[in-house]
């Protein structure tokens, strides 16, 4: 009888041991699980941040090329002497010259301001006009509001169906006056190669998408099928429109479910995502 006793006591405390060993291993998991997310949490925060910033000194840089292009002495005599065609020639070799040593541009040209090509560094694409009247209208104010290099987005181009940073910038006489424009599109791919170059585990698990908030299409990914398509992932969409409604100052959001870890920082003055 005593030994059947001490039986199930003995039975009984390794029950009650297996129980507290049970909960522990549960709680210590679940303490663990949610430090190392807050961890993986705050290191992608740095991450998107980090990379985000990339794309913007990316499109500066777009932006300052551009710039520079439409300060030249030959798109503005172009643009000021139209009808002289030795100055059209000029500004057409100068183009062509000054976009060759770029690999990630797509064109490249100095317009009126309705739109009429005078130099391009696509022979096919001169004198030529590529807005009708109200478009190219409201393509020059937005240009003139401006009143200086920027970036329109990062959009599908219809021909080549690449995505492609398009960049305005005014040319100006001699007198600061804002004589017609010059634009240039860049293609994302030299961008994708920076950021890829970036990644710091060479983890297959690890990669980024960039968004457009606005339209939820994705501007680019590492999924090159899912380029210029429309988001379709619930979670990720919530966090976007969530990302849209918080203050300024608050550009971060992550989030985990069965599948990812996700950091997302919300480049407000773009409204896009990268995630």
């Amino acid at each position: 009888m005593k030994n059947r006793i001490s039986v199930k006591i003995a039975l009984m405390i390794g029950v009650v041991q297996i129980i507290a060993m049970i909960i522990f291993f549960a709680v210590m998991n679940y303490y663990l699980t949610g430090t190392l997310e807050d961890r993986a949490f705050r290191d992608m925060n740095v991450i998107a941040g980090d990379r985000a910033q990339l794309v913007e000194t990316y499109i500066d840089g777009c932006c300052e090329f551009v710039s520079s292009y439409s300060k030249t002495t030959e798109v503005r005599e172009a643009l000021e002497n139209p009808e002289d065609a030795e100055r059209i020639r000029l500004s057409r070799e100068m183009t062509t010259r000054m976009a060759s040593d770029r690999t990630d541009i797509e064109g490249l040209y100095t317009a009126q301001w309705d739109t009429y090509v005078l130099a391009h560094i696509n022979p096919d694409s001169v004198d030529q006009t590529f807005r009708d009247a109200d478009a190219a209208a409201a393509l020059e104010q937005m240009i003139r509001e401006r009143g200086e290099a920027f970036c329109t987005g990062i959009v599908l181009a219809p021909v080549t169906r690449r995505m492609v940073i398009p960049v305005y910038a005014p040319i100006r006489n001699e007198q600061g006056e804002m004589i017609g424009f010059a634009g240039g599109a860049f293609y994302t791919d030299g961008l994708e190669e920076k950021l890829g170059a970036l990644e710091n585990s060479g983890d297959e698990e690890v990669g980024y998408s960039l968004i457009n908030a606005a339209t939820g299409v994705y501007i680019f990914d590492q999924n090159q099928e899912l380029v210029g398509t429309d988001c379709t992932e619930r979670d990720l969409l919530t966090v976007i429109g969530t990302l849209r409604d918080t203050p300024d100052d608050q550009h971060f959001t992550s989030y985990a479910n069965n599948e990812v870890v996700a950091s997302c920082y919300y480049m407000a003055d773009r409204d896009w995502v990268f995630v």
